[in-house]
């Protein structure tokens, strides 16, 4: 299950699981798996996370969101039924409750963890040749030959984009996804703690080092804005981490080489070190808005016209997307308490779009030229708008009440615990940004890493 969480849209799944986007061949095994777990649950007793009934409730109010949704006025939409995406939307979420609840209980022991970790490694390492591959071809060649298209259409529903990389997933933003929930937050927590589950060394580097290196270049390579913002909230986490220990190394460095000087205060040493993060930051956005030329106006801003932040968007290349958040929060308004109920979404759009998102090329071609309903494109908006105020409450309160089981972990004495906390506060902050560009509780990913972080602590 966890070697094939790479392959995100597998056409041959696709045909198998009847959905039009998220088909990978992981949750096929992870039926399979937990069918073969629960069923051992007959013969010995199995132990199931505690922090699953947190999304055990969340995963209820969504259900009874869905059920009281049954009873509404439901706008009419392209022939599509009023029952299918309901049905579709509440196994998604299953999928991605098993997904937490195999990956939170099952590797209770070291072992299972280590191996778990060592196919983590070598999946993410499949990915970063295939995108090195990629990339070296569109660079050097500024296309592709014959053989890739082929072999990326047995693994994915969509073709090689133009210079930007997608690993096995369906588009770059879904590489970034994976990449920033999973394999990135993994490998900073395992350099920044000196964890490695293989004993091959490079130089003296390990080979989650290393993969952090690939993954970092992959990850500026899909060109992804959500997936730069999402990994640069996580990667804040590691700079806090990293900031604390370098403030208090230099502090006592400096108290030692010159012991007749007042004790230098840490508050003077941080603010200079943030000062230069600062300043990093500045220099990163000023380099990126010229380099990709959908952010070359980010910096520039007119108030005139009707619609000023809209338009900014827009110039941007982002209008749509803000769009579909819009149109997700005017139907959160109409139904605040329960919502429309899980994947009904689609179906209030065309009375709920703002009259701006009329006048942009993207959202008139799904309007009129697609059969599919839409959807909001960003996780929190569709919290709100299919499970309203309960269910996004008791969705935010279940991930904040993985946090003292993180904390407990990140001042163990134990190294893996610690690695398992860091990768989790990582993950839980690009959520955050993440959780703008995509909906689907299929994904795998947040499921696994979060799974991960709160596993058992026996040695």
């Amino acid at each position: 299950m966890i070697a094939l969480l790479p392959v995100t849209s597998m056409p041959l799944v696709s045909r198998l699981l009847g959905s039009d986007s998220v088909a990978s061949p992981a949750i096929l095994f992870l039926f399979l798996f937990c069918a073969a777990w629960f069923a051992s649950g007959l013969v010995q007793r199995i132990k199931i996370n505690r922090n699953i009934f947190g999304l055990v409730l969340f995963s209820l109010a969504a259900m009874l969101a869905s059920v009281i949704s049954l009873f509404y006025e439901f706008p009419l939409f392209k022939d599509q039924s009023a029952i299918r995406p309901m049905i579709s939307s509440a196994a998604t979420l299953v999928i991605g409750v098993l997904f937490f609840a195999a990956a939170s209980s099952y590797p209770g022991r070291s072992d299972i963890r280590e191996k778990t970790f060592r196919i983590i490694n070598l999946s993410g390492l499949a990915i970063l040749v295939w995108c090195a591959i990629q990339a070296i071809s569109w660079y050097l060649n500024k296309g592709y030959p014959e053989w890739m298209f082929n072999f990326q259409g047995l693994l994915s529903q969509r073709v090689l984009y133009r210079q930007r990389v997608t690993g096995f997933t369906l588009e770059p933003s879904w590489l970034a996804h994976q990449l920033n929930l999973l394999y990135l937050p993994f490998w900073v927590a395992s350099s920044l703690t000196m964890h490695s589950s293989h004993h091959f060394r490079l130089l003296g580097l390990s080979l989650e080092n290393l993969l952090l290196v690939g993954g970092v270049m992959s990850l500026g390579l899909t060109l992804s804005r959500v997936g730069f913002a999402a990994f640069f909230m996580a990667l804040l986490v590691a700079v806090i981490y990293i900031h604390a220990k370098m403030v208090n190394l230099i502090r006592h460095w400096i108290n030692r080489k010159f012991p007749e000087r007042k004790p230098i205060r840490t508050l003077w040493i941080s603010s200079f070190f943030i000062a230069v993060y600062i300043l990093l930051l500045i220099s990163v956005v000023l380099i990126y808005s010229r380099v990709d030329p959908r952010m070359a106006n980010l910096l520039s801003f007119d108030f005139s016209g009707d619609n000023p932040l809209l338009s900014y968007f827009n110039e941007l290349k982002f209008g749509d997307r803000v769009i579909y958040w819009l149109t997700g929060w005017n139907i959160f308004n109409d139904y605040p308490v329960l919502g429309v109920g899980l994947g009904n979404a689609g179906f209030f759009f065309p009375e709920k779009i703002p009259s701006f998102g009329w006048s942009l090329v993207e959202v008139r071609a799904l309007m009129y030229r697609s059969t599919l309903l839409l959807n909001t494109k960003n996780l929190w908006v569709r919290l709100l708008a299919e499970t309203g105020i309960i269910g996004f409450s008791l969705f935010i309160g279940w991930l904040v009440s993985l946090l003292p089981e993180l904390v407990n972990k990140f001042k163990s004495g134990n190294q893996t615990m610690k690695m398992l906390a860091l990768m989790g506060f990582m993950a839980l902050a690009a959520m955050l940004f993440e959780g703008f560009s995509i909906d689907s509780f299929a994904m795998p990913y947040w499921w696994i890493s979060l799974g991960l972080a709160v596993s058992s602590n026996k040695a």
